[in-house]
């Protein structure tokens, strides 16, 4: 039984929460990512915790299942696992979907407007409901696609790949030493590298089917920076409390601007941080950001954290159709800067008193039925 690392918990929730504020301040009412940028640049590089998710994920994988597949993958224990996998992701991934197409219909009675067009066609609603939706061929050069209903879903297709190769990427990397860890790592980081530079310049607009690289190699980023954990050896040399403040220092000094003409630099030099933040607080002691991540409302946030990933986006398209219903107008076009800052705490209000209960009484229940039945029948 593998032990629960609290603070990585936590860490996914608070990601989770900028991730949110992102969306919401450059995609539904950017007047509030405006005002944001006059004061700092982090938010706007809000979509760079999707990539401090598939570190993360690599991570505690690599805890979680390190056991099962350190010496060999075999019929039996990989399809536990990937029906596991399947299971956790899944249910809320199609209940939200329906949610979506509730939408379309709404569209049709309320608003008297087209449906199920544009990015919401049938074909992208069939490809999101296999998990296809990061696989459009059909797409422009680079594959640029536009087949995502719940727009953040898009990294629960890729990952889904990605957990299919998960136990044999695990396989061969457990065996190598700190050396070969070390040049693997480092050849890794140069492949996001030459793979940002060579897309779209910036992390944000690898989505297709580069994703999968880009998400498959931030997970050997996060199963490396498990073995240095496992291993343990860093605590000799190292402080843990100041490998976070160097690790958060870090973070905040390049997430705090938005570099342009270095764009693709600029998203790379974040991932050594993700990685040298998760490696620092995955040991909890006394220190005051361990007792913060370890407290329970932080805690909470971080395991209702699929759920407010998944549901805040649906929420937002909620939200633009009501006003534009109600008032005739697009959101948020005339708010005052009170108005549009008080609207994104209202908006993050409800996106986790939604997640709260659709964690309780969708994602857990679902999660747990499907578990049940999928393993009664093995």
């Amino acid at each position: 039984m593998y032990k629960h690392i609290k603070s990585l918990t936590s860490l996914r929730g608070i990601a989770a929460l900028f991730v949110v504020i992102h969306h919401f301040s450059y995609y539904t009412l950017p007047k509030t990512g405006s005002i944001l940028s006059t004061y700092s640049d982090f938010f706007k590089n809000g979509y760079l915790w999707v990539d401090f998710f598939f570190i993360l994920s690599g991570f505690i994988m690599t805890h979680v299942y390190v056991g099962d597949f350190s010496l060999k993958v075999n019929l039996s224990n990989y399809r536990s696992y990937l029906l596991s996998r399947f299971a956790r992701i899944y249910p809320l991934h199609i209940f939200i979907l329906s949610l979506f197409v509730g939408l379309e219909i709404i569209k049709i009675f309320l608003l008297h407007t087209s449906a199920f067009t544009g990015k919401f066609n049938l074909t992208a609603l069939f490809a999101n409901i296999f998990l296809l939706q990061a696989f459009d061929l059909n797409c422009p050069p680079l594959f640029w696609c536009d087949t995502y209903w719940n727009e953040p879903a898009w990294s629960i297709s890729v990952e889904f790949v990605i957990y299919c190769i998960f136990p044999f990427l695990l396989l061969f990397l457990l065996k190598n030493s700190p050396k070969k860890d070390l040049i693997i790592y480092s050849f890794t980081l140069l492949s996001i590298l030459l793979i940002i530079a060579f897309t779209r310049g910036n992390l944000d607009s690898i989505i297709g089917i580069p994703s999968i690289a880009r998400c498959g190699l931030e997970c050997v980023l996060g199963i490396i920076t498990y073995k240095v954990y496992y291993r343990g050896n860093y605590k000799k040399y190292f402080n843990l409390n100041l490998l976070a403040i160097i690790a958060i220092t870090w973070i905040i000094l390049i997430m705090n601007y938005y570099w342009s003409y270095w764009r693709s630099l600029h998203d790379w030099l974040v991932l050594p941080a993700f990685c040298l933040l998760t490696l620092a607080l995955s040991v909890n002691n006394n220190s005051v950001i361990s007792k913060f991540l370890s407290s329970q409302v932080i805690l909470y946030l971080g395991t209702i954290s699929y759920s407010i990933y998944m549901v805040h986006w649906f929420l937002q398209e909620l939200l633009k159709i009501f006003w534009l219903y109600e008032f005739h107008n697009a959101f948020g076009k005339e708010f005052t800067e009170y108005e549009t800052l008080t609207s994104l705490g209202l908006f993050l209000m409800i996106v986790l008193l939604t997640a709260s209960l659709i964690y309780r009484f969708v994602e857990v229940p679902a999660r747990n039925y499907l578990k049940s039945t999928i393993f009664a029948k093995q």
